[in-house]
């Protein structure tokens, strides 16, 4: 669809929104006349509106009023113990309570629903909305929390309690000055602004839902809550643009709310108009006390506001002075500048939020704003202003003045259209991928079959030709569909867009902006999938120091750009380094956004996965619990994130050797992947390679053999032969091939895996140890044992560069190597390695482990060569009895213990 096709179709929708539901049908045939292709394409954009489902609708928490029926302080409703009531009155009550499960600390204002209004319907129309708020993460909006029935079935909120005041009132009671009130209500802005880029209206903007804390923090309240309430018990409710259905507090209501008409962002705009107005005047622009409806809606509909100047009190907190000097503070531009943001017609409001939020800085900043006319006389006052003394010394020169003057007229003038078309890009950016790739999101197409994949691959064509004369524009959608791509797993194409997006930022500007740090970034995670490390680890520094450049130490982008560093030097095996940075971003997500938060809960997970992998499997197991409680209550059960920490607690109990509990957590985390990714998405194949590890473990090895050939088979058709993993899938066949016996087969895959380590890694990167431990227990099993020794060897000597202390890994090639030292009869020289081992494991490992039972297993034979019988027998015996219920009489390594220990003493035979 061209440019000039969309604009007629967003025309259209807009126009037929403001009917009647009984008059669009005859409004689209008169205005599209024969166009049936046109029609259609309205009529599916009105039908997407009618089954969205808002977050606002329904009745206000205030609006009826009910007794409760007990009080109750000091009891337990779901995780959470009331302490305090705070309020009463609506539809329920709000209580200060504190989660009492132990899992963390927390406090949170906790709404508690009227009985009668936990139908199913309800229930499910929860849960919905909850996931969609949980997206709004930002400092300054109050997060819902969590939700859920108490013991008898009532439905309940917890959300972010803020301990603050309205803020009108913290205006007042600390006489804040013009311009920090300017400022304070910039920072609402900002919040309005970023839930109108995730899709959400408030709806209800007013001093009482603006809250700002002693230490001067704003925090917008009341997101979705009043749809939360709505008692229509329907979840297919009507959508937020339904004519009728009017929540709102009439003081501060657009026209179009007033009238029951479509709501949209610009509603929000007008009403944050009123407030600024109430800031700056003192009092509101119309009192509606004790009218009627219908006089409310005449004067919200066609009564002119006044001037704030012209309504202002006597109030010394908004400017120093006399009352005439602060009604001369707000003449002229902040008097255009709210009267703007007020216009009936929605349409000749400000744009945005954002664009709102703008004009004030100008005025902020002594330049021309744009809710003044743009008149000569009045931009040439501006620039005087801000040039008295150049303007004095010139003065006598009056035609190159006016010449001066001209000249900055046109600047401004050409700023302003600049700005303007800014405004029309973003929104023009916001639809095209809202309506074409929302659906390619895997949390969001729940499992069918991503339709708009085709609509992605046009889209990604279709803008070199027809973006090219718009360099901005163009540069910003390439980096959205090579985001999309990247999320696809589709690198290819991902790395492709996104090159070409850095390519025209930097011809389009001289030095770095935000946009082009936030590209590096999305990048350099595809430079990591494709397993170029190095190149990813630039990407990423680059990407940080532009971010701290820009928006200082402590922000989210910043986090971002240390999170992914941190999986960097992960992969490249620096621990130290991986867990530093991991913990800087845990430390910036958490005091910018509490505990719970998606943030949060990966670095978490990352942290985890940094101590299962050195062997610390108890820190392992509680940070990924501590992950997988976040994400549970930020995004239900069927989440890819959640998926991810049920997939890493499971790994962490299998490395601790508890097979039973982890198994369930890998075949749960699976499920999700599977259904939501599909079964051959990367994320798929890593849980599935997981699983058959497991499989693995518990003595299945042509099930598990079967599994990783066809993990293998996956990855190097849609990665390449020489992707990295492809080297771990040679390797995890090679050691299922080995517990078969299957020598000869299984040799040649470990070399090959080896080889391919090194030139993706480096020679000296532990996962080239660890293929080298693999390929000499092959080599001493099939009886080579100078092999083995001299592979060992090598093993040892690259864990212990990469390794700044010893780990399972390195443990493993200890043990492995004295055992080969003690079939060489070499007793003194393989008890070190043996001690060494045995002790790592004891230190890492639950008492029960097999691998620590191994480990005595071959102390036991050492202490034998060395001649020392007593200490000999008694760990054969402690091994034999723990291998024996570990792994049962069968398997080899309990038949090795028995063995060697009726070789020690003959009657344990009997």
């Amino acid at each position: 669809m061209n440019q000039e096709r969309w604009n007629r179709v967003q025309q259209l929708f807009e126009a037929a929104l403001d009917k009647p539901d009984s008059e669009r049908e005859s409004f689209l045939e008169e205005a599209c006349a024969d166009d049936e292709s046109l029609i259609a394409e309205v009529r599916s954009l009105l039908q997407a509106d009618a089954e969205s489902h808002s977050l606002l609708q329904g009745h206000a928490l205030d609006a009826v009023d009910f007794p409760l029926e007990e009080n109750l302080v000091g009891k337990k409703v779901g995780h959470y113990k009331i302490t305090e009531q705070i309020a009463v009155g609506g539809m329920g009550a709000v209580y200060l309570a504190e989660r009492a499960d132990g899992q963390f600390t927390q406090t949170v204002a906790l709404k508690l629903i009227k009985h009668g209004m936990d139908s199913t319907a309800i229930l499910k129309r929860f849960h919905y909305e909850r996931q969609i708020l949980a997206r709004l993460q930002h400092a300054n909006i109050a997060r819902l929390l969590d939700g859920g029935l108490t013991a008898d079935g009532t439905p309940y909120f917890t959300m972010e309690y803020v301990k603050g005041l309205p803020i009108d009132q913290y205006c007042r009671e600390n006489d804040l000055s013009l311009v920090r009130r300017l400022r304070l209500f910039q920072t609402v802005c900002d919040a309005v602004e970023y839930a109108h880029r995730n899709l959400i209206v408030h709806r209800d903007i007013k001093p009482g839902n603006i809250f700002v804390t002693d230490d001067g923090e704003v925090k917008l309240l009341d997101f979705g809550i009043a749809k939360l309430l709505d008692e229509d018990d329907s979840v297919e409710a009507q959508p937020l643009t339904v004519a009728g259905n009017r929540v709102m507090t009439p003081e501060y209501a657009s026209p179009e709310q007033v009238r029951g008409k479509a709501v949209t962002t610009l509603s929000d705009v007008y009403s944050l108009g009123i407030v600024l107005f109430e800031l700056l005047a003192g009092t509101r622009p119309f009192d509606i006390k004790d009218l009627s409806p219908a006089e409310v809606e005449k004067i919200f509909c066609e009564t002119e506001p006044p001037k704030p100047s012209t309504k202002m009190t006597q109030v010394k907190d908004i400017a120093e002075g006399h009352a005439v000097q602060n009604n001369r503070l707000l003449r002229g531009d902040l008097d255009n500048i709210c009267l703007m943001a007020m216009r009936k017609e929605p349409q000749r409001r400000y744009r945005s939020v954002q664009e709102f939020n703008e004009d004030i800085a100008r005025y902020l900043t002594g330049r021309p704003v744009q809710a003044r006319p743009a008149t000569l006389g009045y931009r040439s006052g501006k620039f005087i202003n801000r040039h008295k003394l150049g303007v004095a010394a010139a003065f006598g020169v009056f035609v190159v003045l006016a010449g001066l003057i001209s000249f900055y007229t046109l600047r401004l003038a050409d700023e302003r259209d600049k700005a303007q078309l800014e405004a029309q890009k973003a929104a023009q950016i916001s639809q095209f991928v809202t309506s074409l790739f929302e659906i390619s999101n895997p949390d969001e197409a729940k499992g069918r079959t991503i339709t708009a994949r085709e609509l992605l691959d046009q889209g990604a064509a279709k803008i070199e030709k027809e973006l090219a004369s718009q360099p901005e524009v163009q540069a910003r959608m390439m980096e959205v569909i090579g985001g999309v791509y990247q999320n696809l797993a589709q690198l290819t194409e991902a790395d492709s867009l996104l090159r070409k997006s850095l390519a025209i930022q930097e011809e389009l500007n001289e030095n770095p902006t935000a946009e082009y740090g936030r590209s590096l970034w999305i990048l350099g995670k595809v430079s990591a999938q494709q397993g170029d490390y190095e190149a990813a680890d630039s990407l990423q520094r680059l990407s940080l120091q532009i971010r701290k450049n820009i928006y200082g130490e402590k922000n989210e982008a910043v986090a971002q750009s240390l999170s992914s560093l941190s999986k960097n030097q992960y992969q490249k095996g620096d621990y130290a380094a991986a867990e530093s940075l991991a913990t800087a971003a845990l430390k910036i997500r958490t005091s910018l956004f509490g505990e719970i938060n998606a943030g949060v809960a990966l670095n978490l997970d990352d942290l985890g996965w940094l101590a299962h992998e050195q062997s610390h499997f108890d820190v392992a197991d509680s940070l990924h619990r501590r992950a997988l409680a976040i994400r549970r209550q930020i995004f239900g059960e069927e989440n890819l994130e959640v998926a991810e920490s049920l997939n890493n607690l499971g790994s962490a109990l299998y490395g601790k050797g508890d097979l039973a509990s982890a198994e369930p957590y890998i075949r749960q985390a699976l499920a999700i992947r599977t259904k939501l990714l599909g079964p051959d998405h990367p994320q798929t194949t890593y849980n599935r390679t997981n699983l058959a590890v497991m499989l693995e473990g518990q003595g299945k090895l042509a099930e598990a053999e079967g599994m990783f050939r066809e993990i293998y088979r996956t990855h190097v058709a849609k990665l390449g032969a020489d992707h990295p993993v492809i080297a771990d899938d040679l390797t995890d066949i090679g050691r299922v091939l080995t517990a078969q016996g299957h020598f000869e087969e299984a040799e040649p895959l470990f070399e090959e895996a080896a080889q391919l380590h090194g030139k993706n890694r480096g020679s000296e990167h532990w996962l080239v140890a660890y293929t080298l431990n693999s390929l000499a227990s092959l080599q001493h099993e099939k009886g080579d044992v100078l092999a083995a020794a001299s592979t060992y060897r090598k093993a040892l000597a690259i864990y212990q560069k990469a390794f700044q202390k010893a780990n399972q890994y390195v443990a493993v090639a200890m043990i492995g190597y004295g055992s080969v030292l003690l079939d060489e009869e070499n007793g003194d020289m393989a008890f070190p390695y043996l001690l060494d081992g045995l002790t790592i494991f004891e230190n890492s490992l639950p008492s029960t482990h097999w691998r620590i039972a191994a480990a005595q297993v071959e102390l036991g034979r050492c202490y034998t060569q060395l001649e020392k019988y007593t200490a000999a027998d008694s760990l054969l015996r402690r091994g034999y009895a723990s291998l024996l219920q570990s792994k049962g009489a069968k398997h080899k390594l309990t038949e090795h213990a028995k063995a060697h220990l009726e070789a020690l003493n003959p009657s344990i035979g009997n």
